[in-house]
């Protein structure tokens, strides 16, 4: 489950690194010549964090009806699901229309006065975002429909349809930002968000016929709500209220990042951009857990689900220290086909190995995270973010910029909020166990 699940789930960062690889190597310095390519990375970077933190935050439905297609699925009560599932994609389709128009319109404040953009950085970004939202509800609704894919125990179709639109948005990117065979003008950012809406289109599409003519679900649209919708949307609060929590400290590394330089900015662009593509890569082992405990909670099977916890977290840990590996191994290969810009090239090895750091406590805090969402405990994961956020990622940031301010504090701060997102819920998970021995 969890192999297809991997190339499910990286997608959405496949699609922002993808534009952030083809701007940064276009030699941007025809456009820019002061600055090179480095505005049109950083802004890239910016942008395209920004409709990842939007995903994140209004996707948990997605993780929210896995939850509970997948208990049902191990109760063999699938029929109820009949009418939740329309009704769920109905609700993403106004949630996601409304978070589109709202951020479209906004887009210049938010990344002037919320993100400290400005400049050149501050204009392609909001060219480049006002754009790619363009696709955001329909995104929402093929996030959500893998979490149905998931509920029951199916992550092959998520890995088909990703690939399809991972691999369209890479020659569309060609195609738009640099011109290739002349067929279009080369457009830069703007291209690299029209490849990206493209495929986000040509993904829906899929994912609806999956749904209906392969997943054997019955679908059944009725005006009457589902008794099970109310569980499903209190599920999905919590989870929008942890998500939007995340994203807020994350927003916080990219706001510090631009206080300190456009090097800076540029760097932490592509670093964290590589740090989100590395944990959507790792959380195919928390789909896989999510789906199992669920599973083995519909099933009232707690031996079956401590089993699962400890594989999970034996394969994700492994694999997150062999990317840790590579990444410090194959760094300047890597760095050299997301960004051609030396400036960058001599700031990112002092922040590297804290990227590197990162990724096994990463492949232990989202592997746990899926556990629990399979459970349907988003309170307690919603409580857990907050204190993370709370008592380790702002204390290290702000009194580390107070004294040594620089891209090193805001990494420092990232490991110790990852941290405590790993201990405790691992600690609460065994006490949960031996309640039920």
């Amino acid at each position: 489950m969890a192999l297809p699940a991997l190339f499910g789930g990286i997608v959405e960062p496949v699609l922002s690194l993808t534009d952030l690889a083809v701007v940064g190597n276009i030699g941007y310095d025809e456009f820019n010549p002061t600055n090179e390519n480095l505005s049109a990375v950083a802004a890239v970077g910016l942008a395209g964090s920004l409709i990842s933190a939007l995903v994140w935050i209004f996707a948990q439905m997605k993780s929210a009806i896995s939850a509970v297609v997948s208990q049902a699925y191990g109760a063999f009560r699938m029929r109820v699901m009949a009418s939740l599932i329309p009704q769920m994609i109905y609700f993403n389709m106004i949630v996601g229309v409304i978070a589109m128009f709202g951020t479209w319109m906004a887009s210049a404040w938010i990344f002037e006065h919320l993100l400290s953009a400005s400049g050149a950085i501050l204009t392609d970004a909001v060219a480049y975002y006002d754009i790619r939202v363009l696709g955001f509800p329909f995104t929402l609704i093929t996030f959500s429909i893998f979490g149905v894919f998931r509920g029951i125990q199916n992550t092959w179709w998520a890995m088909v349809i990703s690939i399809v639109g991972g691999s369209l948005n890479i020659l569309l990117d060609f195609i738009f930002v640099l011109g290739w065979w002349d067929l279009v003008t080369p457009m830069g950012v703007e291209g690299a968000a029209l490849a990206s809406f493209i495929a986000q289109m040509v993904m829906f599409l899929m994912t609806i016929y999956f749904l209906i003519f392969h997943s054997k679900i019955r679908l059944m649209n009725t005006l009457r709500i589902n008794p099970m919708f109310p569980e499903l949307l209190l599920i999905a609060g919590n989870l929008v209220l942890r998500t939007l929590t995340l994203n807020i400290a994350l927003i916080l590394t990219h706001k510090f990042a631009n206080i300190y330089g456009s090097v800076q900015a540029a760097t932490h662009a592509v670093l964290l951009n590589l740090w989100l593509f590395s944990a959507f890569f790792l959380d195919a082992f928390a789909t896989a857990a999510n789906a199992m405990a669920g599973k083995f909670l519909g099933a009232k099977d707690k031996f079956s689900m401590e089993l699962n916890l400890k594989r999970n977290l034996l394969l994700s840990f492994s694999v997150s220290c062999l990317l840790a590996i590579l990444v410090m191994t194959f760094d300047q290969s890597i760095m050299g086909l997301l960004i051609d810009n030396k400036s960058v090239w001599e700031v990112y090895p002092i922040v590297l190995p804290l990227f590197a750091i990162c990724l096994p406590i990463n492949a232990v805090a989202f592997t746990l995270d899926g556990v629990f969402k399979g459970m349907g405990k988003a309170k307690f994961l919603r409580n857990v973010l907050f204190i993370s956020t709370v008592g380790g990622f702002l204390p290290v940031l702000l009194i580390g910029h107070y004294y040594s301010p620089g891209l090193e504090i805001v990494w420092w701060a990232i490991i110790a909020w990852m941290v405590l997102r790993s201990a405790i819920p691992f600690f609460y998970f065994r006490m949960w166990i031996r309640k039920y021995e």
